[in-house]
């Protein structure tokens, strides 16, 4: 139970915990352990087959993203979340790789997690203190992550591996590789090198090594710091310092380029560009017609026009898009030459861009959370970028995307999504920027809440500007960021007998919580513990510290 000065946050808590909940589900013969759905409405639930491979995308499974933010909202229940975790760990394969999003009903996405389950592990634990949980989950975490680095997802063979997928990404709208937006590129996630990754994959790195040390592995310990380094290392060459934020690099140039038209035609047949390009870039081909169904396309770039093609861009490379088709190049082209285009009618349209990766996000801020910036750049990421009115800061929490992008995106470019809120709220606490958390809390809730009164629900997500619910009604993503705010008061409650305190409480009025017996009432210069023993403690010091009973 938590009590604040504010009843409007006292009766959103008590929801988002009591809708959480509610999304649980028992085991099946496909699942060992309870597991949840994304949402729970008079639609859900229902399937025509009658053993639910049918269900929608809100109950085919969670991903490790959204299991991170349930975990969050449901701290008094780490048994739960845990029973979540072995689940992911129930459908791994001998190569250590692991679904992205395993259903109840047996559902598969068939494409590797997001690298969150050691992050997931180690939260579990330090909640727990379950060295059992620890010794399983070890050695199925460390095949995991080692999977991640196999030549099936390094595909340039430099150590560091890419994306297979937007979907693995949790922010599977982003404009840059996203087909269905009409102002997203669509661009091929593969061929991009993305600092959001290696910074998830160092964050696991970091809660590999913890737990290495804690079972004694010092091997498997000192094996995972180098290739730690390495991840650094990327997410330090990303850094652009006049946007104060990290960049997506093209995973052959390392060039971070804004993309525009090189050449344009009509119809199928041959159109020659010949031109030059210096800095080399990747290719964005997109095709414009009337008439998608049943066509075969073909495309043939040649460096030189007396030449062979250099790449055949074949029809099952095309993805479908509104208003026609979309494929990236392969190769970077230094020189175009020739374009030999086979399959389109005459009033089909070719338009060839140069790949733009100067598009700036919320996943952008992801290195904050896994502690990779050093110096100056943590304070000019936060207050040129994080805290700026024309970029990331809005009234109702960060939004997916800069307000750089083009206005006609605005379904997605203000979207809040809490869970990428919270990774970016814990990172700023990580850096002692308590009262940035705070506010960033107190912005959410202020969303969350707006919500409850009007349309009495939570929504998937928040528009950044107005608040307005986006998407899915009474969906995990958009419940109360309960997690982010016990992190910001800096209350852990371990179990009925034992707390972990750290800070003060930034927020405007005393907090009171109630666990089973025990109660944490924290106010601006104390707080005072009492235990269902009788035992009172009251700490005055803001170092971390642990309480018992």
């Amino acid at each position: 139970e938590i009590h604040t000065g504010d009843p409007d946050w006292d009766a959103a808590f008590e929801f988002t915990q009591k809708t959480a909940l509610r999304l649980m589900l028992p085991a099946s013969e496909h699942l060992p352990n309870p597991s949840f759905v994304l949402a729970r409405g008079p639609d859900h639930g229902y399937s025509r087959k009658g053993d639910g491979s049918d269900y929608s995308l809100a109950w085919a499974g969670g991903s490790p993203l959204e299991t991170y933010y349930l975990a969050s909202l449901l701290p008094g229940a780490p048994d739960l979340t845990r029973g979540v975790l072995k689940n992911f760990f129930a459908v791994q394969k001998e190569d250590g790789s692991i679904d992205l999003r395993p259903g109840l009903a047996g559902q598969r996405r068939k494409m590797l997690a997001t690298p969150l389950l050691a992050s997931l592990a180690w939260q579990i634990y330090q909640s727990t203190r379950d060295d059992s949980l620890l010794a399983e989950s070890f050695p199925r975490l460390l095949a995991f992550f080692w999977n991640w680095f196999s030549p099936a997802h390094d595909r340039d063979r430099d150590g560091l591996p890419e994306w297979d997928h937007p979907l693995q990404t949790g922010f599977e709208e982003n404009p840059l590789f996203d087909v269905w937006n009409p102002v997203s590129q669509g661009v091929d996630i593969s061929t991009v090198a993305d600092p959001a990754l290696y910074a998830m994959l160092a964050r696991e790195a970091g809660c590999l090594i913890l737990m290495a040390e804690a079972l004694g592995q010092t091997s498997d310990a000192d094996l995972i710091k180098k290739q730690t380094g390495l991840l650094d290392s990327a997410v330090a060459e990303s850094w652009d310092e006049p946007s104060a934020l990290y960049q997506y690099r093209d995973l052959s140039t390392h060039l971070c380029l804004p993309g525009r038209i090189i050449a344009e035609g009509s119809g199928r047949g041959t159109f020659k560009p010949k031109m030059t390009l210096k800095p080399p870039v990747r290719l964005l081909i997109e095709v414009q017609t009337e008439n998608p169904a049943g066509k075969r396309l073909e495309i043939r770039l040649a460096d030189f026009v007396t030449k062979p093609a250099d790449e055949t861009l074949a029809p099952d490379q095309f993805a479908w898009r509104n208003g026609g088709f979309v494929v990236t190049s392969q190769r970077v082209y230094g020189r175009l030459g020739r374009v030999d285009v086979i399959g389109l009618d005459a009033t089909d349209r070719v338009i060839i861009r140069s790949v733009d990766l100067t598009s700036q996000d919320h996943t952008r801020f992801l290195p904050l959370w896994a502690g990779l910036p050093e110096g100056d750049g943590v304070q000019k990421m936060i207050r040129h970028a994080l805290l700026e009115q024309s970029r990331f800061e809005k009234p109702f929490g960060i939004p997916a995307c800069s307000s750089q992008l083009h206005p006609e995106a605005d379904s997605v470019r203000s979207s809040v999504h809490l869970p990428w809120n919270q990774l970016i709220g814990e990172g700023l606490l990580a850096y002692g920027f308590q009262a940035e958390a705070a506010h960033l809390t107190g912005r959410l809730m202020s969303a969350v809440i707006q919500n409850l009164k009007q349309k009495h629900c939570f929504y998937q997500r928040y528009h950044a500007e107005t608040g307005a619910g986006l998407g899915e009604r009474n969906a995990l993503t958009g419940l109360a960021p309960l997690g982010l705010f016990l992190q910001t008061l800096g209350v852990t409650i371990l179990s009925p007998t034992k707390v972990k305190l750290e800070g003060r409480n930034p927020f405007p009025w005393p907090v009171a919580l109630r666990y089973r017996g025990l109660t944490v009432t924290r106010g601006s210069d104390s707080t005072e513990v009492l235990f269902a023993n009788g035992k009172s403690v009251t700490v005055t010091d803001p170092a971390p510290c642990i309480v018992s009973a």
